[in-house]
């Protein structure tokens, strides 16, 4: 008999049923990330459209830029707390709520409103929020967990074509109005499939929508324990394990620790899951990976709000490059798969050295005045900021777990925006002072991450050949 308080796991279930369930999952989270998640990083080309009405000065196209910006990532440590709390349909849908309202202000405000186009901008950025609640979808892929992680990461490119399609209609006679209203609309459906499919609570298995369908039928209160969640569980051989652990006067001031993980045949926990909330934010390897992602995210925001102002001093008179670098942007996307498995076969420390690298090398292509260089700039850019986010995510999935998953990106994603702010001041001394300086000084600090990312590198490749070592004993 259950446990009190408990619903029984499904004994048996077509394996057909269960591919078809976790496909269509993945598919409204990846359709859902290409229209909301990033929708702000395709800014280029709505700045170009705001130019040309007038009414603001590039300075305030700077500003508006930045709430937008700063939203995606502080958003979501508010949208973490909240998933943790309430649960993924709730969290998501009320996302959708904020993007639909930015896009509404977005397509009514004059080109000269400030507010009213820099709070468009901010509830745009919320629709990130969404992004963070569906991820763990890819825990039901554990076979190809980095790769289905980092094709999400691609879909949040993509959505930085929104910006670009609208002023293409807008250009064919529909106005800024009618493109983002058309926008909006799309949001609405998005939003009537989120509440229909997403699960209630945390997890995207099996036991929690059967746990979400008792609870609808009996009209209960549903209670669920948000640290039951790990990776995985959706495959059969999967076999969830529960250690309830005190941890005495350790000083971490939590009672115990619950932790669900997913063990497959061959393939151990995270070596971190074991790990309460608080613990998992104090140790070293969140610290570095925090610090890793705050300094590679803070060029890249300004790199963002710059490209447009920084192709047209090198002469991109008609806006071909400012829109050669959106649909690059979202082109790199096709190259997700690639980080997700280099990730899985080399390790996310060697992955992270490579996007360190890529974004790094796209400031120091910035110094050259020539505009077809700049070709070559924006895809090391494009494909090194992808593989940057997804990297995050997925290390945390990799290393940490999904148990307080929310918080951790959360989390990081606060941490990040709140230094990510530089991105303006940075912006206005390239305006004033020496663009060439900035981007210099953005490719330095770059660099400066190297070492961590080789630091994890080794530590992961000790972590296996222990591992390896543990098995031969046990076969032995």
């Amino acid at each position: 008999r259950s446990p009190r308080g408990t619903h029984p796991r499904p004994t048996v279930m077509d394996q057909k049923a269960r591919d078809t369930r976790r496909n269509r999952l993945y598919g409204l989270a990846f359709t859902l990330t290409c229209f909301v998640a990033g929708t702000v990083y395709g800014w280029p080309a709505l700045r170009r459209d705001l130019v040309k009405e007038g009414g603001l000065t590039e300075k305030q196209l700077g500003a508006v830029f930045t709430c937008g910006a700063w939203s995606v990532q502080g958003g979501r440590f508010a949208a973490g707390l909240i998933r943790d709390a309430l649960g993924t349909k709730r969290t998501a849908c009320g996302c959708l709520l904020c993007v639909l309202l930015g896009a509404v202000l977005v397509a009514t405000v004059a080109s000269d409103n400030f507010a009213g186009l820099a709070f468009g901008m901010l509830f745009l950025g919320l629709g990130s929020g969404a992004q963070l609640c569906i991820q763990p979808v890819t825990g039901l892929f554990p076979e190809n967990a980095s790769a289905a992680m980092a094709t999400l990461s691609g879909a949040f490119q993509i959505s930085g074509l929104v910006f670009l399609v609208c002023s293409g209609i807008a250009r064919a006679g529909a106005d800024r109005l009618g493109a983002y209203l058309a926008f909006a609309a799309c949001v609405c459906v998005l939003l009537a499939l989120s509440w229909v499919y997403l699960p209630y609570g945390f997890k995207f298995t099996i036991d929690d929508e059967d746990r979400r369908t008792s609870d609808e039928s009996k009209g209960a209160t549903r209670t669920v324990d948000k640290k039951d969640e790990e990776a995985a569980v959706s495959e059969p051989a999967a076999v969830v394990l529960k250690e309830a652990s005190k941890e005495g006067e350790g000083g971490d001031g939590e009672k115990g620790a619950s932790s669900a993980v997913a063990v497959g045949d061959d393939k151990p926990p995270p070596p971190l899951s074991h790990l309460t909330r608080r613990r998992q934010l104090l140790s070293d390897e969140y610290i570095a990976l925090l610090a890793w992602f705050s300094v590679c995210v803070t060029p890249a925001q300004y790199y963002v709000l710059s490209i447009g102002w920084q192709l047209e001093r090198k002469g991109d008179d008609n806006g071909d490059y400012t829109r050669a670098f959106v649909v690059l942007y979202a082109a790199s996307a096709a190259l997700a798969p690639i980080g997700g498995a280099v990730a899985d076969k080399y390790g996310v420390g060697f992955a992270q050295g490579l996007a360190t690298a890529l974004t790094g090398s796209s400031f120091v292509v910035l110094l050259s005045d020539s505009l077809p260089a700049q070709i070559a700039g924006m895809t090391l850019y494009s494909i090194g900021r992808l593989f940057v986010f997804a990297l995050f995510f997925s290390n945390i999935g990799r290393r940490f777990g999904f148990a307080h998953y929310g918080t951790l990106v959360g989390f990081g994603m606060l941490t990040s925006a709140v230094l990510s702010m530089l991105q303006y001041p940075m912006f206005t001394l390239a305006i004033d002072e020496s663009v060439d300086w900035v981007n210099a000084a953005c490719a330095v600090a770059i660099a400066g991450c190297l070492p961590y990312t080789a630091w994890l590198s080794r530590r992961e490749r000790g972590e296996k050949r222990q591992l390896a070592r543990k098995t031969v004993n046990e076969d032995a």
